[in-house]
């Protein structure tokens, strides 16, 4: 059954000052514990300087370690996908995704999705449950402490530096794990990433877009793939409750840093929405001065209806973009030999662990 013990990747510091000092046990070893945790070690045992008796309570008192690694594969590009397991049973996958300069993580904020989006694999999995805060924040940390057992090889980054959340799930519809786990990834006392350099990915929920702006305005990504309402309804069925009229209102107050935008995703699908009409939608509907196109290739998998616009037709479509003044990218697609790609995940994985 799942645990309802405080979990140690989402606790704070003033807590387990708090819980050490109702023990009698000295305040500082809070610090040091965090210290531990912020690093990537969440078992107590492998906490250096902390004294066995605390190592032991720490066990008895929360749950220390939410996750458990079931499986790892490694893409050649040296992209990595982790399968855990919950301490309900449940399975969840997230992905390293390395670079040069920098080392980005993709959480999964639900085990299945909640919505239905028919071109992507992980809505072939039914949704079974929102993730706690710690079990969101515990997939960072479980990646910290693999790239600190494994280092990267060559040039790429051997540490977390950014974060985006577009694993399993839709994130907007856990808004109490989201909301708690930004909290947590953010603060001082814990990893302290900036919100410049975590982004969150939805499909449209603009009630809860509008939510994560006052509370937490980190960078914004919008699963679009139509700018025609007839089409989006299909592809993102989440659009007949919030369609495209509303979204844009939903954008167009969004709080920006300063240089930054709103990222648009845009999945390329063979006949489907990359027509000369399609363009036309995506010119009427976009502000280029808060919104830039990024175009994803379409990553297969297994019994999927759709195939991808060809590569030829994907940057004729990019170019028509620019030419109209909206800024569009073709994003590089990584880990599509290991089904790490996006839209590709899905817990059924059980490949065996390697490193």
């Amino acid at each position: 059954m799942p645990t309802t013990r405080l979990q140690l990747p989402s606790i704070g510091l003033t807590e387990l000052q708090e819980l050490i000092s109702l023990e009698g046990l000295p305040k500082f070893r809070a610090k040091q514990i965090m210290d531990w945790r912020n690093k990537g070690v969440l078992n107590p045992e492998n906490m250096g300087n902390i004294p066995q008796n605390i190592r032991q309570w720490l066990k008895d008192t929360l749950c220390c370690e939410p996750l458990t690694l079931s499986a790892k594969q490694c893409s050649e590009d040296g992209t990595r996908k982790y399968l855990f397991t919950l301490p309900s049973g449940k399975n969840i996958e997230t992905v390293l995704i390395p670079e040069s300069e920098r080392g980005t993580v993709c959480v999964s904020s639900q085990v299945g999705c909640v919505l239905d989006c028919p071109f992507c694999h992980t809505g072939t999995q039914k949704f079974e449950a929102n993730l706690s805060a710690g079990e969101i924040v515990a997939q960072v940390l479980a990646v910290k402490e693999d790239l600190r057992q494994h280092p990267m090889q060559e040039d790429l980054h051997h540490d977390v530096t950014h974060l985006v959340y577009m694993g399993m799930g839709e994130p907007m519809a856990n808004e109490q794990g989201l909301h708690q786990s930004l909290a947590m990834l953010m603060s001082e006392e814990g990893l302290h990433i900036s919100r410049r350099r975590i982004t969150v990915s939805t499909s449209g929920l603009t009630p809860q877009i509008t939510q994560l702006g006052e509370a937490y305005p980190v960078n914004l990504a919008i699963s679009l793939h139509s700018a025609i309402n007839s089409e989006r309804d299909i592809l993102v069925p989440i659009n007949i409750k919030y369609p495209l009229e509303i979204l844009r209102e939903c954008l167009n107050t969004y709080p920006l840093a300063h240089q930054r935008h709103i990222t648009l995703e845009y999945l390329l699908l063979d006949g489907i929405n990359d027509r000369e009409e399609d363009i036309q939608a995506l010119v009427n509907f976009v502000n280029p001065e808060r919104e830039r196109i990024n175009l994803i290739r379409f990553n297969p998998y297994p019994n999927s209806p759709y195939s991808g616009t060809p590569t030829e037709r994907m940057n004729s479509f990019a170019k028509s973009l620019i030419s109209k003044g909206i800024r569009a990218t073709v994003r590089r697609s990584r880990g599509q030999d290991i089904m790490a790609a996006c839209g590709q995940l899905k817990s059924s994985n059980t490949t065996k662990t390697t490193s």
